[in-house]
């Protein structure tokens, strides 16, 4: 056999490969290894320069994690591979800076060209000035005299002598000799603001915030930054600074040693700094931070801290009987026990006395405490109006009790009555007067809306609100006489709503309305072209206008069957989600404006054929979807309502499409629920909790509110009555038999538990309807069942358990059959009676 022969140059070439991947990957350490490896077979200049940088790049690796002695080891290996001028050699002084190699730093400082310290190395040049300054002046006696380094380092030694000789104007002059790009102009910066503390604290921050954090005079800057805050900011400042830095500023700023060891004090226990810890350097340090001090606060803290008593009894004054009671009260409070907290903060109150002014503001703040924690609206609005009573002029009391009186429509009264009180004590307030405007155009005072809009834009002429309501006035009014057929008070109206000169949307409703006089009152004919043609110009769809025109026409007088009989057909139009956006603000803008249901319902009624088959045929958002729902209900159009729901995707399952749907069939009146309907409000209810969507549950709290109110012995669900309807207390137990507990009564507690709330979860996915339809197949298609549950719930609950059981996987040990017989269900059940 031959012996087989190596290619020359194979090896070698494999090798270089694997050492460039490595060089490239940033594996330095490795590629070092190989480069070596190569410069045994041959001495190639290239390696050795790729070998050189890889030492380099290793070496700033080890900087950047602090471990100097490494680098710098690294770094010098690289220099027997390549020729000076070498690489990041301002680095290598700057590590051996940092391992205070005094000799070497020397020698190195020495081998610098003037042209390296002025143009190649700016921040070497900048760390060297501030350690020649600092802790390192001998530096300058190895670098280059020639350079402009050293120049401009003359000038920061005369600058500084002018400041320690409180010579302000060679000082000035010296530092206006430092060119903007000096390796000393942090320094500059850093000097002026040392120049402008006493005189101007914020002049100073503004100039120390300038310089950036990668300078060497950032640490300096940060120091001085501190010494301008003041107590606890300054407090909060020092303990973030290091041992060292912290002395300084305490130096900086003439702490005197009781400060000192209080900042220290306080830097130790800083990140556990409980209020027991508190408490404890209160009364340690109480001659540093006075004796009232020491006791307001400890007192305070009484109330989170109560076991530190005792010691407040041996280091300060005994409490007066207000303060026992305020401590107390605010105890209960942190303990959610507001029952007795209202107990002692009304102690409190009986404790001012009447003779002194000053109480009167102390009575109307426990008044407002107590207020903020008080969870019923009625209760909070009657201790804010008493609050009042001692100090009439707290703004936001009043605001609050009148937000509280216009939720309630039995309250009518009492927020008209607060509404003119607020009035008369702020008639300049533009919040109180949006209230009033707000008021005026619900009760439809129009009139009234206008006067208090044109108040806010005497206050505020920018205020845009104010300016809306002023030209919806306007236009109201405009259509009320053009109703009585006084034309040219009309064109008076829409003259100045069109002075507001609020947009170009306001501009295309004063032309339709100048459209709308011109049919009216001059010619039909031309009238009518204008009103088409400004429809067009403000809807591009023909439902939207379509909707307009009718409520106009309504509005002003006008014959509606006239007026749309000259627009385009809307019979095939389904609505885009962006045209349904400006319907649904049309929708809201009008029941706002004009408060009046009925033309609404008409408007709606033209346009209902194609609305509803966009509805069913176009995938609109969920948000979109809600938004319909919202102002359909805000003008009680149940029909449409009830459309809308229908036609949102099942895989929609938030609570408030539960809410909507039994809202919309009931036609909102809740004396209509079925008890089904009732048990799934109140799955939703807890939904809505258990989501967080607290507007979903206030919505179906009222609901349910008024359910059972109205029905007040309607309480119990389908699962209530499996598990929560026994009377333990009643007589006849032994005369009371209930089906449900016979077939489930061998079934444990947990496993009782388990099927409830399974069935629960099922209860909420499926509609009823789709909850029969499943129950009907599995009995198979049984009418006598059908009959029997709709006679009797429990049947359908139990039902539901089996169906529970079924998911679950558990045998229960029970069927349909077992059902039948208990509940005794037969194919002859008697139906019910029909009325015709």
């Amino acid at each position: 056999m031959s012996k087989q022969t190596s290619i020359p140059g194979m090896e070698e070439h494999d090798l270089e490969d694997q050492a460039s991947v490595q060089l490239s990957s940033a594996h330095y350490k490795e590629a070092i290894r190989l480069f070596k490896k190569l410069l045994q077979t041959d001495d190639k200049d290239e390696w050795r320069q790729k070998l050189a940088y890889c030492y380099v790049q290793r070496a700033m690796q080890f900087a950047t994690r602090g471990m100097y002695k490494e680098a710098l080891v690294l770094w010098e290996n690289h220099v027997q591979y390549t020729q000076a001028p070498y690489d990041a050699n301002d680095q290598y002084i700057f590590w051996l800076i940092q391992t205070s190699n005094q000799a070497k730093i020397h020698t190195n400082l020495g081998d610098l060209s003037a042209q390296q310290l002025d143009k190649q190395y700016p921040s070497l040049a900048t760390v060297l000035g501030l350690l020649m300054l600092t802790e390192h002046p001998e530096f300058e006696q190895y670098l280059p005299q020639d350079s402009v380094f050293i120049a401009q380092f003359k000038i920061v030694q005369t600058a500084l002598q002018a400041y320690q000789g409180n010579d302000s104007n060679k000082l000035n002059k010296a530092l206006k000799l430092l060119p903007y790009r000096s390796a000393f102009r942090d320094f500059r910066t850093l000097l002026n603001a040392v120049v402008l503390m006493p005189s101007s604290v914020e002049q100073a921050k503004s100039l120390l915030t300038k310089i950036p954090a990668h300078s060497a005079y950032f640490q300096a800057a940060r120091i001085l930054l501190v010494c301008t805050k003041e107590g606890s900011e300054l407090a909060e400042e020092l303990v973030q600074l290091s041992h060292q830095q912290c002395a300084v500023a305490s130096e900086i700023r003439g702490l005197n040693k009781k400060q000192q060891d209080f900042i220290q004090h306080y830097s130790q226990q800083h990140d556990k700094l409980t209020d027991k810890v508190q408490f404890k350097m209160a009364i340690q340090f109480q001659p540093l931070l006075g004796n009232e001090f020491a006791q307001s606060f400890c007192q305070s803290l009484l109330a989170s801290y109560p076991a530190g008593k005792k010691d407040f009894n041996k280091h300060f004054s005994k409490s007066s009987e207000f303060e026992e009671n305020r401590i107390k009260a605010l105890s209960f409070e942190q303990d959610n026990n507001f029952d007795d907290a209202e107990f002692y903060w009304r102690l409190c109150f009986n404790e001012l006395s009447d003779k002194y002014s000053d109480n009167s503001l102390k009575r109307a703040l426990i008044l407002r405490h107590m207020a903020v924690r008080e969870s019923d609206e009625e209760g909070r609005a009657e201790l804010l109006e008493e609050s009042l009573d001692y100090d009439p002029g707290d703004r936001q009391s009043y605001l609050q009790i009148i937000q509280y009186y216009s939720q309630q429509s039995e309250t009518e009264k009492e927020y008209k009555k607060w509404l003119a009180i607020t009035l008369k004590q702020f008639p300049q307030d533009v919040e109180v007067l949006t209230q009033a405007v707000k008021t005026a155009t619900r009760n439809k005072t129009y009139k009234k809306a206008s006067q208090y809009a044109t108040k806010i834009l005497k206050i505020d002429p920018l205020n845009t609100f104010a300016k809306q309501i002023l030209f919806s006035s306007h236009l109201a009014h405009a259509r009320g006489l053009m109703r009585e057929k006084k034309y040219r008070l009309v064109e008076k109206e829409i003259s100045q709503a069109e002075k507001l000169n609020i947009g170009k949307v306001y501009q295309k409703q004063i032309r339709l309305m100048r459209a709308l006089l011109c049919f009216a009152n001059e010619d039909k004919q031309q009238g009518m072209q204008r009103i088409v043609a400004e429809l067009a110009v403000l809807h591009t769809d023909p439902v939207n206008g379509h909707f307009r025109a009718t409520m106009e026409a309504q509005l002003n007088g006008l014959p509606v069957a006239t007026v749309l009989r000259e627009l385009p057909s809307i019979k095939q139009h389904l609505l885009s989600a962006q045209e349904l956006t400006e319907l649904i603000r049309q929708i809201g803008q009008y029941a706002t404006d004009n408060n009046d249901q009925v033309f609404s319902h008409k408007a709606l009624e033209k346009i209902k054929a194609p609305l509803k088959k966009s509805l069913s045929e176009h995938e609109y958002t969920e948000e979109l979807f809600l938004n319909l729902c919202k102002v359909l209900d805000s003008i009680g159009h149940f029909e449409l309502l009830r459309h809308c729901v229908k036609s949102t995707p099942l895989k929609w399952n938030k609570p408030i499409w539960m809410y909507y749907q039994v809202y919309a069939d009931t036609n909102g009146d809740a004396r209509e629920c079925s008890n089904w309907q009732i048990q799934r409000l109140q799955i939703a209810n807890d939904q809505a909790r258990d989501d967080k969507d607290y507007p979903t549950a206030m919505l179906i709290d009222k609901l349910l509110e008024s359910y059972f109110e109205a029905n007040p012995q309607g309480g119990f669900g389908i699962f209530d009555e499996l598990f929560g309807g026994f009377d333990l207390d009643d007589d006849d137990d032994d005369e009371f038999y209930d089906p449900m507990e016979e077939i489930f009564a061998h079934l444990d507690e947990d496993v009782l538990l388990k099927l409830n709330e399974k069935a629960e979860l099922i209860m909420k996915k499926l509609t009823p309807e789709k909850l029969i339809q499943g129950v009907m197949k599995k009995v198979g298609n049984n009418e006598g069942i059908l009959m029997a549950i709709m006679q009797n719930p429990d049947i359908l609950s139990a039902l539901m358990i089996l169906r529970a059981a079924d998911e679950l996987k558990l045998n229960i040990e029970v069927d349909i059959d077992d059902v039948i017989n208990m509940f005794d269900i037969n194919d002859n059940k008697t139906p019910f009676p029909c009325p015709f």
